[in-house]
């Protein structure tokens, strides 16, 4: 089954949304029930400093001009991204307002073969 990664963004920190005083009792009953189900993969909190790896160069990340932060992700397996957009749709984050999430398929893995990591990049 395809595998999809939700990338958990928060807005700044002055950001007039809050979540529900319960939220974190809502999000581990929401983890729980996925990965009861065998749809949850995998899912981590990032600490807030970062850096920015770029040509040869490392600086503090993230751009100071970034509207939202990724604080996380987490790894779903589902049928298609409709089915695993849905599913974080039910997400507390999501359904508080106080956050978003980016969710894409994992095409490519650490064993995929060379010839198709190739392929992704070539230019028409």
């Amino acid at each position: 089954m395809p595998k999809f990664v939700g990338l958990m963004t928060f807005p700044p920190v002055d950001s007039p949304a809050e979540p529900a005083g319960d939220g974190i009792d809502r999000y581990f009953a929401w983890q729980e029930e996925l990965r009861a189900s065998g749809k949850l993969i995998a899912a981590a909190g990032l600490d807030p400093e970062s850096r920015v790896v770029r040509a040869g160069t490392i600086t503090d990340g993230p751009f100071t001009e970034a509207s939202e932060i990724v604080a996380g992700y987490l790894v779903v397996e589902a049928a298609d991204l409709d089915e695993a957009a849905k599913l974080f749709e039910t997400h507390p984050i999501a359904v508080d307002g106080v956050g978003m999430f980016v969710v894409s398929e994992i095409t490519l893995e650490l064993d995929t073969p060379r010839g198709e990591h190739l392929s992704r990049f070539e230019r028409s």
